[in-house]
């Protein structure tokens, strides 16, 4: 008759049992840290990022640092920690930490950060900042940073325009700083010198020209527009710098105006510096929620009828208690009143946006030299002209750069008009609804299968379990 195992000898095969499991359960766990493996079952693939997305991360050389600012209580944090993690999973050369800026107050203030959930990218010795934080900007952030061509923000002069190495309180060498913090180069231009607007400039900004360009000047800009260029215009009220008539071809209406904001009060300010809460619906402006201020401004509308080849889109607009005065300028004793004869009620448009289709001669040539007909507007960027003309240049200076969101807006047009505010577009599946309909008799057999017959079933089974176990006792 065989012998029953001693108590000694099934607890030794037990303990061994338990030993090996966890051995298994270890070694399972670092082969998962070492060699990660991710399935995404969700029909929308929420937690995987695009082909595009996985190409590009792979092919990264150099090593990416990212600092997401949020505050330890807010709601995006983890989906935030999921999207980055999901990067790092693609590539090791990317690496992520989360800070909080109430704790960090001085690192936030280093890397100028005014709005929580903004994402700072380092690498290739470049930086990158990234508002909102999803798979299209982080992926077109991590491009930017790739990228090894130069592009030249020029600053036109020869006309009293502001200065980009001023560091008096009107001059723009804040604004210049920013803008190569985004990766531009910074540069000026005179026309009355150079024959036409260079190749390689990513856009032209004219800053509050003080008197007229001259119209061979004007014709160097259009032609450069002709070829796809971008160029920023800001202007003072009762001043065009001559450049009214060339405006008004592109669909810009500009009056001999200023703008009056009762509304600028209540944060402390003068009448003359309009608040600005509303704005367009355009990349540039997509999902800007930070007001600004523009001191002096003038008024910015399309004209009556629009140019063709030419989509005009409204980006700043002032509050409804403003209005556009053309009988009150500054050092004017007294104050501004409304007259609703003479004076537009407000909301009063202040900056404008401008695509414009141009003639795409190089593409389109034929081997012998001849231009097909036809073709305007190509989705290729050169056969887009790009025109922003702002009513306002002092919300740029020194003195109301960092002034709540001006900083920001300025910046994001300097993107948009240099053709990199996206150099991806990146679509995800739409999450599709599949709600579960039963009829009635199919509800009944749910609640008897799922409520009664399976609790009724596990019971059983332990019942006879149970009585089995007593009865070889």
């Amino acid at each position: 008759m065989a012998k029953k195992p001693t108590q000694l000898a099934l607890m030794s095969n037990t303990t061994l049992g338990l030993l090996a499991f966890v051995g298994i359960l270890a070694l399972v766990a670092l082969i998962g840290q070492r060699h990660p493996f991710r399935f995404d079952l969700t029909e929308n693939k929420r937690y995987s990022i695009s082909e595009q997305s996985q190409e590009i991360v792979r092919g990264l050389d150099h090593d990416i640092q990212i600092k997401a600012f949020f505050q330890e209580t807010d709601s995006k944090r983890g989906e935030t920690r999921d999207l980055l993690e999901t990067y790092r999973y693609y590539s090791k050369k990317i690496e992520y930490q989360f800070i909080d800026p109430d704790r960090e107050p001085s690192l936030a203030k280093r890397y100028q950060i005014r709005v929580y959930g903004t994402l700072v990218l380092e690498g290739f010795g470049k930086t990158q900042t990234v508002s909102v934080a999803d798979e299209e900007n982080v992926t077109n952030a991590i491009l930017k940073l790739t990228q090894k061509q130069e592009k030249i923000v020029f600053f036109l002069t020869g006309h009293g325009e502001r200065d980009v190495g001023d560091f008096d309180k009107d001059g723009f060498s804040t604004a210049k700083e920013a803008i190569e913090r985004e990766n531009f180069k910074v540069k000026t231009l005179n026309l009355l010198v150079e024959p036409s607007v260079p190749e390689n400039a990513a856009l032209v900004v004219l800053a509050d020209p003080k008197k007229p360009l001259l119209a061979k000047e004007i014709e160097s800009l259009r032609q450069y527009l002709n070829r796809g260029g971008s160029v920023m215009v800001m202007l003072e009220p009762f001043a065009d710098g001559g450049l009214r008539n060339v405006l008004t071809s592109y669909g810009f209406s500009l009056s001999s105006d200023i703008v009056v904001d009762t509304m600028s009060r209540v944060f402390g300010a003068d009448y003359f510096m309009p608040v600005i809460t509303e704005y367009g619906f355009h990349k540039i402006t997509d999902g800007f929620k930070i007001a600004c201020f523009f001191p002096t401004a003038r008024s910015v509308f399309p004209t009556q009828e629009s140019p063709g080849g030419v989509n005009l889109a409204e980006l700043a607009l002032t509050s409804a208690y403003s209005w556009s005065e053309t009988e009150f300028s500054l050092g004017q004793p007294g104050t501004p009143e409304f007259d609703e004869l003479k004076d537009r009620k407000g909301p009063i448009t202040v900056a404008m946006v401008a695509t414009i289709a141009t003639q795409q001669t190089e593409n389109n040539k034929t081997d012998k030299g001849k231009t097909e007909p036809g073709s305007l507007e190509t989705p290729d960027p050169k056969g887009q002209a790009r025109l922003v003309v702002f009513g306002d240049s002092d919300f740029v200076s020194n003195s109301y750069f960092d002034l709540q969101g001006n900083s920001d807006f300025f910046l994001n047009t300097i993107n948009f008009l240099g053709q990199q505010e996206n150099l991806i577009t990146i679509e995800r599946p739409d999450s599709k609804s599949a709600p579960l309909t039963l009829s009635k008799s199919q509800g009944r057999l749910l609640f008897w299968v799922g409520l009664i017959l399976m609790p009724a079933l596990v019971l059983a089974s332990g019942l006879t379990v149970f009585r089995l176990r007593r009865k070889h006792r």
